[in-house]
């Protein structure tokens, strides 16, 4: 009877185990919001911007690890998301139709709050929450318009806060510890900043032709490509297909030299037929391929 119920013992104990793998192995990892990436002030935080609905965020940073109603804002107003490597993130919502939350999932994002351990969080002007508890006078430089808000009775700084570009960055400091802690903050803009300038128009390029002939053993093709002012490109790179008489594909690519010519020779086949090259694309910094305006096939029967 002792060597059954050892046995038992045993089993019940092995069963459990095995149980408790498969639960575990059942279960998803949670995911968390990304532990580093680029502040846009008033618009973004890594994995989630201002209007995301509550479905978005939870679909990028996955479940919140808490959540509370508060008086102003609603139900479910304000969650609590993890962040890779250390640290939290706030999410503070209100309504489809802009009033209260609701707990719904198209409630939408309004502010973001994140505090140390996060620190691979900058901002586009390069604060993070290590230089701002570290250095106070460059994040104060980094943000020449912010409001900057100090304690009247001990002098210690408390916030800086860019209204216009929607940001905030707030210090906690612990009286009875002497301790000292900072959060960054989000929301939208009071007014939005000036639009960037527009980039340059970029130059459109062309192929002005395609120079097929037979030679010994190579069909060769030489390929022209020029400027909106009919100058000669060099550097473009210019990607193409042979269509050869087997009905059989080649793809070549080659760079334009000084007189803005790039070549290509294709090994003729004993039978006889049609050799076709196809340009695919032209590629160069700065310019724009012109397809509308150029040559982009030419064949010759051999």
């Amino acid at each position: 009877m002792k060597i059954k119920r050892g046995l038992n013992s045993i089993l019940s104990t092995t069963l459990l185990m095995t149980l408790l793998v498969s639960a575990f192995a059942a279960t998803p990892a949670f995911a968390a919001a990304p532990g580093t990436g680029t502040v846009y002030e008033g618009v973004s935080i890594p994995g989630a911007q201002l209007g995301n609905t509550r479905a978005e965020v939870e679909m990028s940073f996955g479940a919140p690890s808490y959540c509370q109603s508060v008086e102003v804002g609603g139900d479910m107003a304000y969650c609590t998301f993890t962040v890779e490597g250390g640290g939290q993130v706030d999410v503070r919502y209100r309504g489809a139709d802009g009033g209260n939350a609701s707990n719904l999932p198209d409630d939408v994002a309004y502010h973001f709050r994140w505090s140390q351990p996060v620190d691979g969080w900058t901002t586009t002007a390069g604060v993070n929450t290590s230089l701002a508890i570290n250095d106070p006078d460059a994040a104060i430089a980094a943000y020449p318009d912010a409001e900057v808000i100090y304690n009247p009775t001990f002098g210690n700084i408390e916030s800086i806060e860019d209204k216009s570009l929607g940001i905030l960055i707030d210090y906690h400091f612990a009286y009875l510890s002497g301790t000292l802690s900072v959060s960054m903050a989000i929301s939208y803009p009071t007014s939005p900043p000036p639009p960037p300038p527009p980039p340059p128009d970029d130059e459109l390029i062309h192929v002005t032709g395609i120079d097929l002939t037979v030679k010994k053993k190579n069909v060769n093709a030489t390929v022209n490509v020029q400027d909106e002012q009919g100058a000669n490109v060099s550097g473009a790179v210019v990607s193409a297909t042979w269509t050869l008489p087997n009905g059989s594909s080649v793809s070549v690519s080659g760079q334009t030299d000084s007189q803005g010519n790039v070549s290509f020779a294709q090994q003729k086949e004993r039978r006889r037929g049609t050799y076709t090259l196809t340009i695919n694309t032209v590629t160069l910094d700065g310019s724009v391929f012109d397809e509308e305006n150029s040559v982009l096939s030419n064949s010759i029967y051999k």
